[in-house]
């Protein structure tokens, strides 16, 4: 099904949804044997942190001390769009059955009837997709959320239209990727790799830094990369942005801090970028599988080597970040650049050797590029 955006319509929170708020303050302590979810702060697991009993639930209270408040108080009914309002803000999430949560999570259910397991999804991933304007400091509680828009599509009436919605979530199919490199492979040998700074293989430079709340989406036209782990770093798709320009298609963006420091992802289409997110791109062409290989190596070495809200790169990827590499060799002996564009001493990145062993990965032939 194509999507003809010009009958879809914008809605305040409060004409589509019923707006409820979470309920813990303080997680409950757990046997291991409950079976009712726990929706906490996160970005996985479908929002799911822990099961309890029910006895787990009607014992502990919000707080942890008293006084305590009845079950029906905890427990939520199914059929609903959990959405995360602190910590990682903004995730959404179907829950097709009862469960209890964090007060860290708005609680949204239909207005005009029930989420189904079609359009709870559908409108989960359109919230997912405004995720790049809340963070950490600036938080979707709910006094927030019932001022905020969603875009949907619509009936002639000027209704939310759930057919479309469900009809679309069922028109999209999904058929396992095949591979055909079934070879085992066989163990690297680093032993002969070599430092190389970073800034000496990429040209190193700070991302536009524009705030999410700057951003529009009347006429989009580029995506917004954040310092995120998912999707490949675009948290939205916004206008255009007066005096600020695109990086290019081919770049790689890199988060410079926060929980996901490290993050390095190509980005496969012209960007903006968020605050605190570094660019590099390449001081010659290279495949995507290399770009690959080497952003992989990226995310290991801060890992290692750095910590988020502490040694965080900003000041060291332009400057002394290292990693590893393989070389050029000619036989036993490395083959050494007179000019020393990669290194000090000399040494050559095997950027072909990059290429063939990420090609060679299961899923490896799969990858455009």
């Amino acid at each position: 099904m194509k999507i003809d955006f010009s009958k879809w319509k914008t809605f305040l929170f409060t004409e589509v949804f019923i707006i409820k708020k979470g309920f813990y303050n303080k997680k409950p302590e757990e046997s291991g044997n409950g079976t009712i979810p726990f929706l906490g702060a996160t970005d996985k697991n479908n929002g799911v942190t822990a099961y309890y009993t029910k006895d787990e639930i009607d014992s502990s209270s919000k707080t942890g001390s008293l006084p305590n408040d009845t079950i029906d108080k905890k427990i939520f009914s199914g059929k609903s769009v959990c959405v995360t309002n602190n910590g990682s803000v903004g995730y959404a999430y179907y829950q097709e059955t009862e469960f209890t949560c964090s007060h860290d999570v708005n609680l949204l259910y239909r207005k005009d009837g029930e989420f189904n397991y079609f359009t709870g999804l559908f409108v989960a991933s359109i919230i997912m997709k405004d995720r790049y304007r809340w963070g950490y400091g600036r938080k979707w509680r709910p006094e927030r959320m019932v001022k905020s828009k969603i875009n949907l599509p619509a009936t002639n009436e000027g209704k939310p239209d759930w057919d479309w919605m469900e009809r679309f979530m069922k028109s999209l199919k999904h058929k396992p990727i095949k591979t055909g490199n079934n070879k085992k492979l066989s163990d690297v040998n680093a032993s002969t790799w070599k430092e190389f700074y970073l800034h000496k293989l990429f040209n190193t430079s700070m991302g536009n830094g524009i705030d999410a709340i700057a951003t529009t989406n009347d006429n989009p036209k580029f995506n917004y990369v954040s310092r995120d782990s998912n999707g490949n770093g675009v948290v939205g798709f916004v206008d255009e942005v007066e005096g600020q320009k695109p990086f290019p298609a081919g770049a790689m963006s890199l988060a410079l801090g926060g929980s996901f420091l490290g993050s390095c992802f190509i980005q496969k289409e012209p960007f903006y970028t968020a605050q605190n997110v570094g660019i590099l791109q390449e001081k010659e062409p290279l495949s995507v599988h290399t770009k690959l290989f080497i952003s992989t190596l990226i995310r290991n070495e801060c890992k290692i080597k750095y910590q988020a809200f502490g040694r965080e790169l900003n000041s060291h990827f332009r400057k002394d970040f290292t990693l590893k590499l393989p070389v050029l060799m000619n036989g036993n002996d490395y083959v050494i650049d007179s000019e020393k564009k990669y290194s000090k001493l000399g040494f050559i990145p095997d950027w072909k050797w990059m290429e063939d062993y990420i090609k060679s990965l299961p899923y490896g032939d799969r990858i455009d590029g």
